[in-house]
């Protein structure tokens, strides 16, 4: 929020002079000592993959300390990152081995990862798993489903899993990881500035160079925009590879994002997005001006679009799959093909026509009215 005052934007010198009052006064930030780990918070995953607490089972609770907002807020985040460290240690325990990038970095120079399958990059198959923006990292969809629902529902765990069962190799991105020691004050980490630069450098390094004649992306939210931003790029390498893409309530934009014909003819044949809505799963979904079929998610809660749509892009990328395999099928389809759909001048907005900037989604573990920023 900003505050103008005859033009000038004064909420900078509110904070300054919020700032002088607490050093003149000997007032400083208040800093919590929390756990480091879920054992030392005293809570554990059941069997059913929900957080519980040690001593009295019960579901994480949010508000502990009523009048103190900031307390609860911190103690939130740092319970949310021993959930990614954990989520880490459920992709190693599924044989998914953390590769760090970029591949050139020199000693001290900081890196970043993301996880993939012992042998991703020899099979066949791929499948690429791409999540928001926000805090979430590498496995997750959700922190907020993590902590409040249950692991299936918040991390990319099923879909691993029916990858892994179906014979595909895993390639796992950790787009939000863009700086030092993932800090917020941090040194940008060449290759992985921001999450598309990460995807590119994952593409150009690994999943370029793969074996693998048959792609398919799951991507959920802002990782819309960055598998938008890939295809551009690579359209000509999407049309003989890529057989799918499934996108959960994405965000992507053809008008923003300058999408040409070739890359709306791959939208329009092969992917499909899977959006929060009233209506029932796969239900259609007029788009107007995103000419990617979309279909009802079966949930009208943007974070659990991916966890509720799992089983209808599971028969989406087996089809499409199937499909470009096929004895003249797809598969010997290149960006050469003329698209018949055509760009209108006039494009009326839609929900979906939105960048990253123009989205802050706030979400609560417990109460609506103490929220957290979420992934996007």
């Amino acid at each position: 929020m900003k505050v103008f005052f005859h033009g000038i934007t004064v909420l900078p010198l509110l904070i300054l002079w919020s700032f002088i009052c607490r050093m003149a006064t000997g007032e400083e930030e208040e800093v919590f000592d929390f756990p480091k780990t879920l054992e030392e918070f005293k809570f554990y995953f059941n069997k059913e993959g929900q957080l519980r607490n040690v001593e009295t089972d019960e579901p994480f609770n949010f508000v502990v300390e009523p009048d103190n907002q900031k307390y609860n807020q911190k103690r939130y985040e740092a319970l949310g990152n021993i959930i990614t460290d954990h989520v880490y240690k459920l992709l190693e325990d599924h044989k998914l081995k953390r590769v760090k990038i970029p591949v050139d970095a020199v000693p001290e120079e900081p890196t970043s990862f993301f996880y993939m399958s012992e042998d991703a990059l020899e099979k066949d198959k791929l499948l690429i798993l791409i999540h928001g923006n926000g805090v979430v990292r590498a496995g997750q969809w959700a922190r907020r489903l993590i902590i409040n629902d249950c692991l299936d529902s918040g991390t990319q765990l099923p879909f691993i899993e029916w990858a892994i069962k179906e014979g595909y190799g895993v390639i796992v991105a950790n787009t939000n990881y863009n700086k030092a020691n993932d800090k917020k004050d941090g040194q940008e980490i060449k290759g992985s500035k921001t999450p598309e630069d990460h995807m590119e450098c994952v593409w150009e390094n690994f999943i370029h160079k793969s074996k693998a004649s048959a792609i398919g992306i799951v991507a959920h939210s802002y990782g819309g925009v960055v598998t938008l931003e890939l295809a551009k790029n690579h359209i000509d390498d999407f049309w003989r590879r890529v057989f799918a893409v499934a996108l959960t309530d994405s965000v992507h934009s053809f008008h923003h994002q300058n999408g040409d014909e070739s890359v709306i003819h791959f939208y329009t044949e092969r992917a499909k997005n899977w959006a929060s809505s009233l209506d029932e799963l796969d239900t259609p979904i007029e788009t107007y001006s995103d000419y990617c079929p979309t279909v009802a998610a079966g949930t009208d809660k943007h974070e659990y679009t991916s966890y509720s749509s799992r089983f209808s892009i599971f028969k989406f990328l087996s089809e499409k799959y199937r499909e470009m395999m096929e004895p003249g099928g797809e598969k010997a389809e290149t960006s050469e093909k003329k698209s018949s759909v055509k760009k209108e001048t006039e494009e009326t907005a839609m929900s979906q026509d939105i960048s990253a900037s123009q989205i802050d989604v706030e979400m609560n573990s417990q109460n609506p009215d103490e929220s957290q920023k979420e992934e996007l």
